[in-house]
């Protein structure tokens, strides 16, 4: 037999041994937690202020018969313990367990819950994190969600209309909205969205947040899109987050940059004293069809005040769940 060949599949045995055998290892350090938590799960956004948790235990591994929960909030390396819970794991390996409610709804951004288990008795312990709290407001009517408040107006214009007709068109039409005294009107074809910014004295940028998938919740997401435009420099760029480490310094977001107007992709056009703010769908990584909603919120910065304007009023910047609705009209 060739002796290359030999020491080839010598080499390829061994790493298929080493491979199931760690395979093996990691399936026994699975199997040796007494517990599992089902729900919640790391960065689930509840939708009360109520917190349950379902898990199943092995019982021949709880030396009490029982598991202890703690209820932790946490901001940045700060820690406060909202409630405790021994629950008594009897006969049934699996319960539904109500631990308590929370008096802060929405939380979510970087302040954020965290769900401790330990095994009285024993050395076993786990940590369900991040878990946020959203709440939504409306009702179900005909068997569809209705959001207490209305969806903003995006107007649809005529594919490949010239931005300066896309600016009087919007300028001219009924969906304009206000915020921090900045004035504001959206509007779409199937290449891009537009939105016409009009800054009113003091303003020196706005900043406007997309939640393409609608789906309202707790923290940030790789798919969430910011626009930033500045007055002063007259510049505008994309910004998006990518999740990182959650340990005890607290939870991690790296900012990543995308398009920078230069290609177009993002880009403030010149109309008078406004300016038309256009996106292309493409980068936003969205469908478009008429009725569809998005997550949608408005963020002002004025050098006169201490805060930011914000449409919906109680938006939170790093919270989805807070933001409104912008609907793409037929």
């Amino acid at each position: 037999m060739n002796r290359r060949y030999f020491v080839a599949k010598s080499s390829i045995i061994a790493i298929l041994i080493t491979m199931i055998l760690s395979a093996g290892l990691s399936a026994q350090d699975n199997a040796a937690s007494p517990v599992a938590v089902i729900s919640p799960s790391p960065w689930s956004t509840l939708r009360s202020d109520s917190i349950t948790v379902s898990f199943q235990a092995d019982l021949e591994m709880l030396p009490n018969k029982s598991v202890d929960f703690r209820v932790v909030r946490r901001s940045g390396a700060r820690s406060t313990t909202l409630f405790t819970r021994n629950v008594k794991m009897e006969a049934d390996n699996s319960a539904d367990v109500f631990l308590g409610r929370s008096r802060d709804v929405p939380l979510g951004g970087t302040d954020y819950l965290a769900i401790e288990w330990s095994v009285p008795g024993t050395e076993h312990r786990g940590t369900v994190e991040p878990v946020g709290l959203v709440r939504l407001a409306g009702e179900i009517v005909d068997n569809a969600w209705v959001p207490a408040r209305p969806a903003l107006s995006a107007m649809r214009l005529q594919d490949g209309v010239p931005g300066e007709d896309a600016a009087a068109a919007l300028a001219a039409g009924e969906n304009g909205f206000e915020v921090g005294g900045a004035r504001f009107a959206a509007g779409w074809n199937t290449e891009s969205l537009f939105i016409l910014f009009t800054p009113a004295a003091g303003v020196t940028g706005a900043e406007f947040a997309f939640d393409l998938k609608c789906g309202k919740n707790a923290f940030l997401s790789w798919a969430d899109r910011f626009i930033v435009y500045s007055v002063e420099g007259d510049s505008i760029y994309g910004r998006h987050y990518n999740r990182g480490a959650v340990d005890v310094e607290g939870m991690k977001f790296e900012e990543l940059r995308w398009g920078d107007g230069r290609e177009r992709e993002i880009a403030a056009i010149e109309a008078g004293s406004a300016r038309l703010i256009s996106v292309r769908w493409s980068e936003l990584g969205a469908q478009t069809f008429d009725g569809r909603n998005i997550g949608f919120s408005v963020f002002v910065e004025n050098r006169t005040r201490s805060r930011s304007a914000s449409h919906p009023a109680a938006a939170a910047r790093n919270i989805p769940g807070t933001w409104g609705d912008l609907k793409l009209a037929n």
